[in-house]
């Protein structure tokens, strides 16, 4: 199954003009099986490892936003790609650009793992 065809997709991100790596840090997912709440706060710890003390000095509370996000998502049971959350930033940051994204392409995620 190419990744166009699988049912559940999308993507974190940790992006900004300080992050020198082409595209900033991203793990995403193309899956035939919804991505689960555990599994999404495992994303994001794995892209807030890859940030520098000071990537992630201006990303602390977008990181704290974001993994709020996916637990209140995973409390009502999952977000569609219609729940696309905003940019999270931190508005103490110096680098203007510098957020968390989380991009939901297709299917239910982040549901409440059983």
């Amino acid at each position: 199954m190419s990744s166009l065809q699988a049912p559940y997709r999308g993507a974190v991100q940790a992006q900004g003009d300080d992050i020198t790596k082409k595209g900033g840090y991203t793990r995403s997912w193309a899956e035939d099986k919804p991505v689960t709440d555990e599994e999404g706060l495992s994303f994001l710890a794995k892209i807030e490892e890859e940030c520098s003390n000071s990537e992630k000095a201006e990303r602390k509370q977008a990181f704290s936003k974001a993994k709020r996000f996916v637990k209140n998502a995973s409390e009502q049971g999952g977000v569609s790609p219609e729940s696309q959350p905003h940019s999270f930033q931190d508005p103490k940051r110096t680098v203007n650009n510098a957020r968390v994204d989380i991009e939901i392409r297709s299917g239910i995620t982040f549901i409440p793992k059983k």
